[in-house]
């Protein structure tokens, strides 16, 4: 376990700091190593709007039984799936669940250490909310019904892309906070970076793409975020199409019908 703690910006506007205790800096310095920078920051904003919504949004910020340190490590680790060293991936799971075991493993191991040193205690319960909360953080209609941390975490995520357009009562981002957490987190390049990792799922586990909104991208831009193999993707995706399948799968019993 690392012990020497991240060293992140002060959020005067905002008025929220980031995370220090152990078990999120051995996360941060974990996910470091494996994260573009693009990728990190990104996640780190996600921390910061978090912070933000647990202080102004009135369905989190009324809560004071929300897990907030498993919010803020899954929203750490939400992409882990996005990992640029190919041995912690899977060749056959959506990126989502990816990053939910590869979380789930990494915290399961450390809480240990961080219990050491006056951490959280990370039960089964814990672990398995920090799972569906990364695992449903791309599937806003079952996970705005879960628990309230799983809640929390795909809101903070939809608020990296919406900033103070976040599509919720009251508005609870200003423009000056959006740009102070940008300020100190900047994009990097992250909205291209996006578009070329997930269309090359759609490339190289197209499987895990086609039922998802990781196969709108590739019906979009193509299999390398140019339009290349578009076509083919397209293909592939309407041979799959849920509705025949499962139309079809009735059909297909209909002779064992009496």
């Amino acid at each position: 376990m690392s012990s020497s703690a991240a060293s992140f910006s002060a959020f005067p506007v905002s008025q929220i700091s980031m995370p220090t205790d152990i078990l999120f800096t051995s996360a941060h310095a974990f996910v470091k190593e494996h994260y573009t920078k693009a990728a990190l920051n990104h996640c780190l904003r996600s921390v910061a709007f978090s912070l933000i919504l647990f202080r102004k949004f009135p369905p989190l910020a009324t809560n004071p039984d929300i897990d907030r340190e498993a919010v803020a490590l899954s929203l750490l680790m939400h992409d882990m799936g996005w990992a640029t060293s190919s041995s912690l991936t899977s060749k056959d799971k959506r990126f989502e669940v990816d990053g939910a075991e590869i979380a789930r493993n990494f915290i399961r191991a450390e809480a240990v250490a961080a219990a050491d040193h006056k951490g959280g205690q990370w039960d089964k319960h814990r672990l398995q909310l920090m799972w569906d909360a990364i695992a449903l953080h791309t599937t806003p209609s079952i996970a705005h019904h879960k628990e309230p941390e799983v809640f929390a975490t795909q809101l903070a995520i939809m608020a990296d892309f919406f900033g103070p357009h976040l599509p919720v009562p009251g508005w609870p981002i200003t423009v000056a906070e959006y740009k102070e957490v940008l300020a100190a987190l900047p994009r990097l390049g992250f909205k291209e970076e996006m578009r070329e990792l997930l269309c090359g799922f759609c490339r190289d586990k197209p499987q895990t793409t086609v039922d998802n909104f990781v196969g709108e991208f590739g019906k979009i831009y193509g299999l390398d975020g140019k339009g290349g193999g578009r076509d083919e993707f397209v293909k592939m995706c309407d041979e799959n199409n849920i509705a025949r399948r499962l139309e079809g799968g009735l059909t297909a019993l209909e002779q064992y019908e009496v």
